[in-house]
């Protein structure tokens, strides 16, 4: 398992004034494998690549002697599952983020983070610049630069797609080709794809259409719902204050219980989603994404929301909710009011706690138990054939009330139908 703090070097006879350092975002695939070598062979910058471990589920010393071997001078590997999940998955599942109704923000919720270690190596090294193999019109560079802009300001960005001749995938994987580059297979294939714990992301090649059905090679973490096992499964999550804390009667640390519970939904062929999607640049965008373990938290989670918060909380916190998955996909993630909703939604989970069993069939996760100490469920009240309860004269003086507007703008205006 790698570490923080992993260093591979290349050593090299340096016979001419030292080169200008740049600290880059290294995923091992074929945009950054190809961005680091064209820094380094093109640029002449000295480069320092950072790898993530972000649970990608990728042999990271394989990724790191990959940077190496196109042309970084050092390699950083830093173990950051743990704050990955608690300190960006967790906050939005406590505030039920998703994107256009199905985007659960994997890519889009780690790119802050890669960019806060971008800019502490930067630092440790002495950089002025940090780099990163984000497209020119996708979502990512504007994550990756806003993000540093926001932690220091006086470090220059280089975002070598955005400054190259190679315009298209074919001309990069050619430009890979003839420098000899270690190219990752997907790349061959057409699609670029993008994989942590919180989830998967495909797209590209045959993708681009949306009226081709994606093909099964695609899909990295999730089993085919019509080759699932023909047997639900059933899995207990434990939550305290919003947060997941413990799997199948099993305390576990966060990163584990989001792995465990990845490869048991995926087993089931849990959380596909196939859409259109707005990018920030104002045009559509085809993706494919699986988010197994995702998909059956923010389910628990939202059943035990419905267990334990008021009418008014409940209704009023998904409408933020909206506003904070806005808030990831675009680019805010370092704003005040990421900051203030966070806030808000963390105030909202001091009573969601309790456990929800999911079952998981065929791709589909459906909640079927859920329990919490602090319920507001009260089983006699809610039972119309229980005798106790509101009296009810006192509901039919709360009915005039509700029906009070009707009454006034039915005197003068005829309502529609």
């Amino acid at each position: 398992m790698a570490t923080r703090g992993i260093w591979l070097w290349r050593r090299r006879k340096v016979t001419f004034p030292p080169m200008e350092k740049v600290v880059m975002a290294y995923s091992g695939g074929l945009d950054t494998t190809a961005a680091l070598h064209w820094l380094k062979r093109t640029k002449g910058f000295k480069v320092i690549a950072v790898c993530l471990n972000l649970g990608q589920g990728a042999d990271m010393v394989d990724v790191a002697q990959r940077a190496i071997e196109s042309g970084a001078d050092a390699v950083h590997v830093p173990d950051v599952r743990r704050q990955f999940v608690k300190q960006f998955c967790f906050k939005a599942l406590r505030a039920q983020a998703v994107y256009e109704g199905g985007y659960m923000l994997s890519a889009a919720l780690s790119r802050p983070l890669i960019a806060t270690e971008l800019v502490r190596h930067a630092h440790e090294e002495g950089a002025r610049y940090v780099a990163h193999g984000a497209p020119p019109k996708g979502n990512d560079q504007f994550r990756f630069e806003c993000s540093v802009a926001a932690m220091d300001p006086a470090l220059s960005t280089i975002a070598p797609l955005r400054e190259w001749e190679y315009q298209t995938r074919e001309q990069i994987l050619e430009f890979a080709k003839s420098r000899k580059l270690p190219i990752p297979q997907v790349a061959h294939a057409g699609y670029s794809t993008d994989r942590n714990l919180w989830g998967a992301r495909s797209g590209g090649g045959v993708l681009d259409d949306p009226a081709v059905a994606p093909p099964e090679e695609v899909f990295q973490i999730t089993v085919s719902p019509h080759k699932a096992p023909d047997e639900p499964g059933l899995v207990e999550v434990e939550f305290e204050q919003g947060e997941p804390v413990g799997l199948d009667g099993a305390r576990l640390p966060c990163e584990e219980l989001v792995a465990r519970l990845e490869k048991l939904a995926g087993r089931h062929g849990v959380g596909r989603v196939d859409t259109m999607e707005n990018r920030i640049l104002g045009f559509k965008s085809r993706e494919v994404y699986e988010q197994p373990a995702a998909t059956v938290l923010y389910k628990a989670h939202d059943a035990l929301e419905q267990l334990t918060l008021d009418n008014e909380l409940y209704n009023y916190k998904a409408l933020l909710s909206q506003r904070y998955a806005k808030c990831v996909y675009d680019s805010q993630w370092f704003s005040t009011l990421r900051e203030s909703l966070d806030s808000f939604f963390k105030e909202s989970q001091r009573f969601v706690t309790g456990k929800v069993k999911v079952e998981l069939f065929k791709g589909a996760a459906r909640v079927v138990s859920r329990a919490s100490e602090f319920s507001i469920y009260d089983r006699e009240k809610a039972n119309i054939q229980h005798p106790d309860g509101i009296p009810s004269q006192d509901i039919e003086g709360y009915l005039g009330l509700r029906k009070l507007s009707q009454l006034t703008r039915a005197f003068r205006q005829k309502p529609k139908v």
